[in-house]
Formats: C-alpha cells, structure tokens, sequence
C-alpha cells in the first residue's frame, strides 16, 4: 500500500521539529556550530542516529536521536520527537528528553558540562519514555498490520516509531510478524533493535 500524503508530511514534520530548534538556538546565542568527534563515536556506537548521516550533514552543528523514545507519528497535540543530544559549546552538551509536541520544557533538558558528564546519565536517557496519558494516538492503527506497515514505510524513523507502538494481537497482528520480518531482512538489524528497545525487550542488545 502506498505512503498516503499526510503521513509524509507528518514525518518531515516530525524530522525537522528539534533540528529546527537546534539550529534557532544557535542563532539566538550568537554561537557557531559545535561538533565532537567523541561524541559522536561515543553515540553511534550505542545506536544514537548521527546527525551527519542524515541528507545535508551536520550543517548546524553535531545533534544526535534516540529511536527507541519515540511516539507514534499521528499525535493529535502536536509533532512528537526522540530523545536528542546536541554540544553547546566545544565541550559541553545538552540533552532533551522526547516530547509529543516538539516542545522542550525546563524539566525535559539538562546541560553537561563534559562529555563524561553525558556519558555517565546516558542510561537514564535512553531509558526514558514519554508517560503514556501525556499524549493520544490518532485513530487507524487498527486497520493496518505489521506486515503492511513494513512494506509500505520506507522512513525508517517512522517505521520504528510505529512498531514501537503497534497494538500487537495474535495472528497478522502479532509480534512474531516484525520478528520475523527481521529474520527474512525486510526490517533492518538497527530497526529491529530499536523496536525491542522502545518495547523495553530484554534482547535490546
């Protein structure tokens, strides 16, 4: 089945929501961009998505995503976002914990002042989720399945935001379904992890 349009337009929205915030305070600041090699090899090596492979690279400065805290796409109160990492300075950093709306209030962000600082709370960030009576999913995750969901979303973030959030069953709505898919390689290894650990799996590794 094809990607319907709002969908699209749903998921660049979601794509671009904190980039975009990235990149405002930056100017507000009068700073120019950050990076940190460490940090990056630091994050991807735990599954962060680096910023510099997504199209047109860091332009902004280093920002790094968390998968697995995602929402579903369709949110009725506003575009949600993963869980990112960004420096503030050449050694400093700031995390901002997954919101439904895109919105990041003074309780979901915390700055280090090193990078070992982040290092040592990046349990408890990749562990965070957003409390599920804080946000509504839209209605219609019930007439699709799995197997459908997979052929026909090639985004991948969003991909893994819905299997995260699928209401499994048993039969064409079950588990096995996604398990599977990642047997037969129609769901990529780091899709599938992703899945497992927004799911709190124990095999998240």
């Amino acid at each position: 089945m094809p990607k319907s349009k709002p969908r699209k337009k749903a998921v660049h929205k979601k794509k671009q929501a904190r980039r975009a915030e990235h990149e405002v305070n930056a100017m507000l600041r009068g700073e120019t961009a950050y990076f940190s090699d460490d940090a990056d090899a630091l994050l991807t090596a735990r599954g962060w998505i680096s910023e510099r492979t997504q199209p047109g690279g860091a332009d902004q400065g280093d920002a790094w995503y968390w998968m697995p805290s995602q929402l579903p796409a369709y949110l009725e109160e506003g575009e949600p976002v993963p869980t990112s990492v960004y420096p503030s300075t050449e050694n400093t950093f700031v995390a901002q914990l997954a919101t439904p709306d895109g919105s990041v209030p003074p309780a979901a962000q915390t700055e280090y002042g090193s990078l070992d600082e982040l290092e040592a709370d990046l349990e408890r960030l990749e562990a965070y989720r957003v409390p599920a009576g804080s946000w509504t999913a839209l209605p219609g995750a019930d007439e699709e399945t799995p197997a459908n969901l997979i052929d026909s979303i090639s985004e991948e973030w969003e991909l893994i935001a819905e299997l995260i959030h699928y209401p499994y069953t048993d039969g064409d709505g079950s588990f096995a379904v996604v398990e599977q898919a990642a047997q037969d390689g129609r769901l990529t290894d780091y899709a599938y992890r992703s899945v497992l650990a927004g799911r709190g799996a124990a095999s998240a590794k």
